[in-house]
C-alpha cells in the first residue's frame, strides 16, 4: 500500500537544448560541473542535447587507464628523446566517432588536490612512515613534473571530447577545473551558474555570468553579467558578441590606417623641406582631422556595422569561429594596416608633389606654391580615408551615407570659411591661408590631381577585396552572397515550426526532467527506523506510531 510520495522539480529552462546545440556548433567547448549524482548528471546531459546517442561515453576508470598508459609510455622513453625535439602527441581517442567524458569529484581529487597530498606526504615522512604510491602502474611516486604532465594530459583529453560532465564536484573543485583550463589551454573561459555553489567558479573564470533563478542572488552578485534565462546566452554570443568583435576589429584597423596615412606625409615632406619642422598641412587641418573630418564614419561602423543579420548569424554558428581564432585583428592585421598607411601616404604626397613640380617655372594658370600644395594634399587625404571606410562598411544605412558625405562636406565648409578674407581680418595671425582654397580648387588641373591620387590609393584595396570575395571567400562572404536564399529557407522553417491546430506534439525519447535510477533510501524510510521515538508518558503522533503492532508497521 502506497502511503505517499514526494519529489523535487528539476526541470531545465526553455531553450536550453537548442542553445547548447548552437554553441557546440560554434566550436565552443562546453563543460558541465555539477554536484548531482552520475546518473542524474548523465540524464541532464541527454535532456539538454549535450550528450547524444551516437557518442561514446568514457567514465573515470577509462580516463585513469588512458592517462596511466600515456604516463608509462613517457617514462619508458629514452632520456635523449625526452630533451630532444618534441613529437606531436598522439590523440587519446583513436576510434572514429564523437566522444564524451563523465567523471566524478572523487577521481578529480587525484589531479586537483596536489597541495593536500604534499602536506600528507610531509606529515607521514615526519612520522617515519612511507607515503602511499601515486602511480597505479609501477608503484613509483610522482614528482611535480609528472603531476603537471598528468594535468596537461587530462586537459588535452577533455578538449578532444565533444562534451565533458564532472559530477559530484564541490565548489572548490569547480574553481580548480576552470583554473586548469586557463593555465594549460590559454583560452578565454566563461562560467555560468545560478546558485551559491557556483560563486567560486564564476569568480575564477575570465567572464562570469549569473542567472537570477530560484536559488538566490549569490551568483548574480558575484558575476560580471547577469540575465534571467540560459537561452539568452545564444543570442548574446552568436549575434551581439560576434557583431561587437567585427565592429571593434574594423574600427582598430581603420584607425591605425588613417593615422599612419595622415602622419607619414609629414615624414616624406621633411626630406624636401630641409628638416625645418615645417608641416605639410595647414595647422587647423591637423587640429580638426581626427575631430571632425574622419571620426563620424568610423564611429558609426563601430556602432552599427554587421556582415549578416541576426537570423543568419543564429542559423550559421560557424560564423563565430573568426572571433575565437582571432583572425580579424592580430599582429598580421596590424602590420597590414601599417603598410597600407605607408603606401597611401606615399601616394598622397608624391603624386601632388610631382604634379606641382611639373608646373613650376611655367607660365600657366595652375598654382605651384606651398599653400596650394597643402590644400591639394589634405583634400586627397580626406577623399581617400572617407572612401576607404565606405569600402569597409558592410551594413549601409541612411546614417552611414550621411556620415561619409557629411564629413567631406564639413571639410570643404570649414576650409572655405577658414580661407576667407573676413576671418583673416578678425584674426590675421591665426588664419594665414587667405584665399588659397577658392583659388586652388578653381583649377581643373588640381582636381584631376586629387582624383588621380585618391583613385590610385583605393585601386589596390578594391582589387584585393574583389579577389577575396570571389576566389577566397570566407563563411560570411558565402552567407552574404546567398542571403536571399537563406532568408527564404528561414521563413519556410518558421512556418513549418508553427504547431498545427488541435494536434499534440510528438513525445520525445528523453524528457527535460532528470532522474536517478540508483537505489535510494526507500527501505530506510518504509521500515520506520528513522522515526524518532518519544519517551513514554508523552502523547502525540510519535506515541501513536509506536503503539502500532510490529506487523502493521512493517507493512507500512
Amino acid at each position: 500500500m502506497l502511503i505517499g510520495a514526494t519529489a523535487i522539480e528539476d526541470k531545465l529552462q526553455d531553450g536550453v537544448p537548442e542553445t547548447i546545440a548552437k554553441l557546440a556548433k560554434a566550436d565552443i567547448k562546453i563543460w558541465v560541473l555539477t554536484g548531482d549524482k552520475k546518473e542524474t548528471a548523465e540524464n541532464i546531459g541527454y535532456s539538454c542535447s549535450l550528450l547524444t546517442d551516437d557518442m561514446t561515453i568514457h567514465y573515470g576508470e577509462d580516463v585513469n587507464e588512458k592517462l596511466s598508459v600515456r604516463q608509462a609510455n613517457r617514462r619508458n622513453e629514452p632520456q635523449s628523446s625526452r630533451h630532444g625535439r618534441k613529437k606531436p602527441a598522439e590523440p587519446f581517442f583513436t576510434e572514429p566517432g564523437k566522444n564524451a567524458l563523465i567523471i566524478t569529484g572523487g577521481w578529480l581529487n587525484e589531479i586537483l588536490y596536489e597541495k593536500k597530498k604534499k602536506r600528507r606526504r610531509l606529515r607521514l615522512r615526519r612520522l617515519g612512515k612511507r607515503p602511499a604510491s601515486s602511480s597505479p602502474q609501477d608503484g613509483q611516486p610522482m614528482n611535480d613534473k609528472e603531476k603537471e604532465l598528468r594535468q596537461i594530459d587530462f586537459v588535452d583529453m577533455a578538449c578532444e571530447c565533444e562534451a565533458v560532465i564532472c559530477c559530484r564536484v564541490t565548489p572548490k573543485q569547480k574553481a580548480n577545473i576552470v583554473s586548469l583550463v586557463k593555465k594549460y589551454k590559454k583560452s578565454v573561459t566563461l562560467s555560468i551558474g545560478d546558485g551559491a555553489n557556483d560563486v567560486n567558479m564564476i569568480k575564477t573564470a575570465d567572464i562570469g555570468v549569473g542567472i537570477s533563478g530560484q536559488e538566490g542572488m549569490q551568483a548574480v552578485m558575484s558575476s560580471d553579467y547577469a540575465f534571467a534565462q540560459f537561452s539568452y546566452l545564444q543570442r548574446l554570443l552568436l549575434v551581439h558578441g560576434r557583431w561587437s568583435y567585427i565592429r571593434m576589429c574594423k574600427f582598430l584597423r581603420y584607425f591605425f590606417f588613417k593615422n599612419f596615412a595622415f602622419t607619414l606625409v609629414h615624414f616624406w615632406y621633411s626630406f624636401f623641406s630641409g628638416f625645418s619642422s615645417q608641416v605639410a598641412y595647414e595647422d587647423w587641418f591637423i587640429t580638426l582631422y581626427n575631430l571632425c573630418y574622419s571620426s563620424l564614419p568610423v564611429l558609426l561602423v563601430g556602432l552599427l556595422d554587421q556582415d549578416v543579420n541576426d537570423k543568419l548569424s543564429l542559423k550559421f554558428p560557424k560564423l563565430y569561429l573568426p572571433g575565437q581564432q582571432g583572425t580579424l585583428f592580430n599582429y598580421k592585421n596590424f602590420f597590414i594596416s601599417l603598410f597600407h598607411g605607408i603606401f597611401v601616404s606615399l601616394i598622397i604626397f608624391f603624386i601632388p608633389y610631382g604634379a606641382f613640380l611639373q608646373t613650376m617655372g611655367q607660365d600657366g594658370e595652375a598654382p605651384s606654391d606651398y599653400q596650394s600644395f597643402a590644400v591639394v594634399t589634405a583634400t586627397s587625404l580626406i577623399f581617400t580615408v572617407n572612401l576607404q571606410i565606405s569600402l569597409d562598411t558592410s551594413f549601409w544605412t541612411f546614417v552611414n551615407c550621411f556620415a561619409v558625405l557629411g564629413s567631406i562636406a564639413i571639410y570643404f565648409g570649414i576650409m572655405f570659411d577658414f580661407h576667407s578674407a573676413g576671418i583673416h581680418v578678425i584674426f590675421p595671425s591665426v588664419f594665414t591661408f587667405t584665399g588659397v582654397a577658392p583659388n586652388a580648387l578653381r583649377q581643373p588641373y588640381l582636381w584631376l590631381t586629387i582624383i588621380l591620387t585618391a583613385g590610385i590609393s583605393l585601386l589596390p584595396v578594391i582589387c584585393i577585396q574583389f579577389l577575396h570575395k570571389t576566389i577566397w571567400p570566407s563563411v560570411g562572404d558565402m552567407v552574404q552572397r546567398n542571403r536571399k536564399k537563406y532568408e527564404l529557407e528561414l521563413a519556410k522553417e518558421e512556418e513549418r515550426k508553427k504547431p498545427p491546430a488541435f494536434q499534440r506534439g510528438q513525445r520525445s525519447r528523453r524528457s527535460a526532467y532528470a532522474f536517478s535510477h540508483s537505489r535510494g533510501y526507500a527501505d530506510l524510510i518504509a521500515s520506520g527506523r528513522s522515526i524518532r521515538r518519544r519517551p513514554p508518558g508523552r502523547g502525540g503522533p510519535q506515541e501513536s506510531i509506536r503503539e502500532v503492532p510490529q506487523r502493521e508497521a512493517e507493512n507500512i
